[in-house]
């Protein structure tokens, strides 16, 4: 007999599984494609592995790589050394590094120190109208800090929060450290190894298994109707009985859809409703040859329509391998009336404007995932109060997801993994009250009196480089 039936194989249901059989619950895991992981994952296309997109691990990733420790696969990620940013090369025959001036350098300092300043609450704003009443940013350095959130996020500065940018800059202040990375393809090196730690630990996993509707009776959730592949290929639909506890770890969207039995026990009622989701394009070049001159960490291009960023993944994995280009498509929304092939072609031109190297006849194979159909969830203005806590209104019913309720500026993997063990703490509170609480990391963040003292001391000399950055940018 089940304990917990955890709904949702992506990271979140996985973390959530994985802790509540750490603590000798009995439980099963359903996923409704073949493979676990979700948006973490990857998916094989023409015969290679595709991740879904660049996957790093930041220092404030604190429950993140916890869980890493947990698994025992530290050693799978590596320590990166750089961030790059490119220009369109002048001339098209060399790579051509930026490097901001001092007085640039100095602005960017200014800007993140004004930006911890701010205490925003229901006055919540968009990143863009906070960057657009800031006196000491130049039009370039604005567009290259909306660019870089573009080309990291799943939303147009004009959609997400400047209270989720202040918390990711304050997780990035209060947590420094290396970035990490996998050593290969995230599937490989994390997501299969977990799943093989699950079925290892006992949890039984139930692929090819799609949740349709759920039935609430009273306080509780009394049943589920699910859709099943059978051995023979054969989709066939089935009701069960609930006798445990549920976690519905699958996107907001779809949980939206459940109706309003489900999102008027959510906390707070329907907040789900408000949540938005956007597609981050991914696009991966697999060349014939090692292309000379490219770093080898993670690279911006700076001004790119479509917001490119970028990581010779075949570099990083392996030295003696021809080069794989892993880029995010920030902007693929700008894509949606072009064919594949199209697409493709004017992405493909955009790279050899800053990559002059790079030539058609370099590309053995491409793989453009636009992700229409699996959206990220982007954080926009206010959404933290509609974010969803793991807990319910239904005795026998937790969250958990990306989107669910999390400090501010926490998204994407952490935020997956932290809900996980927030709903296994749910859980726990119900089915083993009298044992150990799911320890979660705090993400600790930087006091706005504290940043509006260094503010102070800094506005003169922001107030003294910004003439210079000005000319600067004139002159370009």
């Amino acid at each position: 007999m089940t304990d917990v039936t955890v709904i949702g194989g992506g990271l979140a249901g996985m973390t959530a599984a994985w802790t509540l059989r750490s603590r000798g619950m009995r439980v099963r895991l359903l996923e409704a494609t073949e493979e676990l992981g979700g948006m973490a994952g990857a998916r094989v296309v023409d015969g290679r592995l595709e991740d879904h997109g660049v996957h790093i691990f930041p220092a404030w990733y604190r429950n993140t790589l916890r869980l890493v420790d947990e698994l025992g696969i530290a050693g799978n990620l590596r320590e990166t050394r750089e961030f790059t940013q490119l220009l369109p090369s002048a001339d098209g025959t060399r790579v051509r590094p930026a490097g901001p001036s001092l007085a640039d350098r100095l602005l960017l300092l200014y800007g993140v120190v004004d930006l911890l300043a701010q205490r925003f609450g229901h006055d919540d704003r968009s990143l863009h109208d906070f960057l657009g009443d800031r006196w000491y940013l130049t039009r370039a350095a604005t567009a290259d800090i909306e660019h870089l959130f573009v080309a990291s996020s799943a939303a147009e500065s004009t959609a997400v929060s400047a209270a989720g940018f202040r918390g990711s800059v304050a997780a990035f202040a209060r947590h420094p450290g290396r970035v990490r990375m996998p050593r290969g393809d995230l599937h490989t090196w994390f997501i299969g190894p977990f799943r093989r730690r699950l079925e290892a630990a006992g949890v039984e996993i139930g692929t090819g298994t799609e949740l349709v509707d759920v039935t609430v009776t009273g306080d509780r959730l009394t049943g589920l109707t699910l859709r099943r592949t059978r051995g023979d290929g054969e989709r066939v639909t089935v009701h069960e009985e609930v006798a445990g506890h549920v976690v519905l770890a699958v996107p907001h969207g779809r949980l939206a859809a459940l109706g309003p039995a489900v999102t008027a026990a959510l906390r707070p009622a329907d907040g789900v409703l408000g949540l938005t989701s956007r597609p981050l394009g991914a696009l991966h070049l697999w060349l014939r040859r090692r292309l000379p001159g490219l770093p080898e960490e993670h690279m911006r291009l700076v001004g790119s329509p479509h917001a490119l960023t970028l990581v010779d993944v075949g570099r990083a994995w392996d030295e003696g391998r021809s080069s794989v280009l892993n880029c995010v498509v920030g902007r693929v929304s700008r894509l949606a009336h072009l064919s594949d092939e199209k697409a493709v072609e004017v992405l493909v031109e955009e790279l050899r404007d800053y990559l002059p190297a790079l030539t058609p006849e370099d590309i053995e194979h491409v793989c453009l995932q636009r992700h229409t159909t699996a959206p990220f969830y982007a954080p926009g203005p206010g959404h933290h109060r509609l974010r969803p806590h793991a807990g319910t209104a239904l005795a026998n019913l937790h969250i958990a997801g990306d989107f669910c309720a999390a400090p501010p500026g926490v998204a994407g993997m952490e935020s997956a993994v932290r809900s996980g063990l927030a709903a296994a703490e749910s859980v726990r509170r119900v089915l083993r009250p009298g044992g150990p609480p799911v320890p979660i990391r705090r993400i600790r963040t930087v006091a706005p009196t504290l940043a509006r003292v260094v503010r102070a001391v800094l506005t003169p000399v922001a107030a003294a480089a910004r003439p210079t950055a000005r000319r600067a940018e004139r002159a370009r």
